[in-house]
């Protein structure tokens, strides 16, 4: 079998490198603070919905915080902020929450872009791809990177193509088809970001 193309892997590997999650400062309305005594919920403890306003609620505090240059701010800015996550739909405890645990979790992050990425063209590879399938990608993408990190100048060794091949023929994922779902992966923001919440999902399971 024909030993795998090392610079689709590299490309591959460097897009699926899961997108950090932004610093979040959680908002304190005046008089009201976040209780310390329950355990903070974990990524899976938010529906999608709390997500999707959370990301509305987050978008507009974020462009009130990012003018303060760590100064406190003025009574208008945090009652803007406060306007921005009631009005999203969500109790201030509960953004806090979010915020807290998305500082934590990049699954946080990843779910948020996943739900906001847009289709994969009906027909098309990325389309195609299951979930199933894209985990056996993602695992093996795991495997490639930790190969790639390694390469000097481009240039795989003959131990480490090697390496890259068994990458790939142990996932159940057929060379070609491979091949053809990091083209996908590289060019479908849809499907990169399904793959980059699966990546993060195992990066947090790996670390319990």
């Amino acid at each position: 079998m024909r030993a795998p193309r090392l610079a689709l892997f590299a490309s591959a590997a460097a897009l699926l490198t899961a997108a950090g999650a932004h610093a979040q400062t959680p908002y304190e309305a005046s008089g009201q603070t976040a209780p310390t005594a329950a355990p903070a919920p974990g990524a899976a403890d938010f529906t999608d919905d709390e997500l999707r306003k959370y990301d509305v609620a987050i978008t507009r505090v974020r462009a009130v915080s990012d003018t303060l240059n760590g100064a406190q701010p003025t009574p208008e800015q945090q009652a803007e902020m406060a306007a921005a996550v009631q009005e999203s739909g969500l109790e201030v405890v509960r953004f806090n929450a979010i915020s807290n645990a998305a500082a934590e979790s990049p699954v946080i992050n990843a779910r948020i872009n996943a739900m906001k990425a847009p289709k994969p063209a009906p027909g098309s590879v990325a389309a195609g791809v299951s979930d199933a399938e894209l985990r056996q990608f993602v695992e093996a993408m795991t495997k490639i990177r930790a190969v790639t990190a390694n390469v000097q100048n481009g240039q795989a060794t003959p131990e480490q193509s090697a390496q890259l091949t068994a990458a790939v023929e142990g996932s159940g994922v057929a060379v070609d088809r491979f091949n053809a779902v990091a083209t996908a992966v590289s060019q479908d923001a849809g499907l990169r970001a399904r793959a980059e919440l699966i990546g993060a999902r195992q990066q947090e399971a790996g670390a319990q």
